[in-house]
């Protein structure tokens, strides 16, 4: 069965710095306080899996999906997310 292995976003709505997320074999859990980026981390699989609604990924525009600073940092140029398949069952052609 072909799985996600890692999702990895730079620049995307709250992740300003590179962030790797390992998924396991079976089951995975997505913990955190109010305000940690547990929405935005789904809205990054969603993006990368080809949802371009800025409705759906909770933006007014595309704009709003890149890192924008806050009060306090810089904004970042652009952002990316890439997402990582194991496909060792080869139901990807390749």
């Amino acid at each position: 069965m072909t799985k996600v292995n890692k999702l990895v976003m730079h620049g995307f709505k709250s992740f300003a710095k590179r962030t790797e997320l390992i998924f396991e074999k079976d089951f995975n859990v997505v913990l955190g306080p109010n305000g940690s980026g547990k929405s935005n981390l789904i809205d990054g699989l969603c993006f990368v899996l080809g949802k371009s609604s800025t409705k759906t990924l909770r933006a007014e525009k595309s704009a709003n999906l890149i890192y924008n600073g806050g009060k306090t940092k810089k904004p970042a140029k652009n952002a990316e997310v890439s997402i990582f398949f194991d496909n060792t069952s080869r139901i990807f052609p390749t």
